[in-house]
């Protein structure tokens, strides 16, 4: 079981990598931390690892994005979007 960090916010209790289609079925409605991504420029986005994840947490999630981007042993990182509405899919990189 996953541990919840704050009101909605969520650490995955053993990470590991999911393919991005995995990824989006396991996570759909939920903002996610990801770590280790797979990238593609020609594909975009192949994998990765979910480290933390929310539905409505405004707070929390930005400040985990950010302590996984210092950790050199998590690569790339970026949060995702995976709430389904009009114009949010899209992620940022740190």
């Amino acid at each position: 079981m996953d541990r919840e960090i704050s009101k909605d916010l969520y650490e995955v209790n053993r990470p590991i990598y999911l393919s991005f289609g995995d990824m989006m079925k396991k996570y759909l409605g939920y903002v996610v931390v990801m770590t280790n991504i797979d990238f593609s420029e020609r594909k975009g986005i192949r994998g990765g690892v979910v480290r933390y994840y929310t539905k409505t947490s405004k707070e929390g999630y930005l400040d985990k994005w950010i302590e996984c981007g210092n950790m050199p042993e998590y690569g790339e990182t970026m949060f995702y979007n995976f709430i389904p509405r009009p114009g949010s899919m899209g992620g940022l990189y740190l």
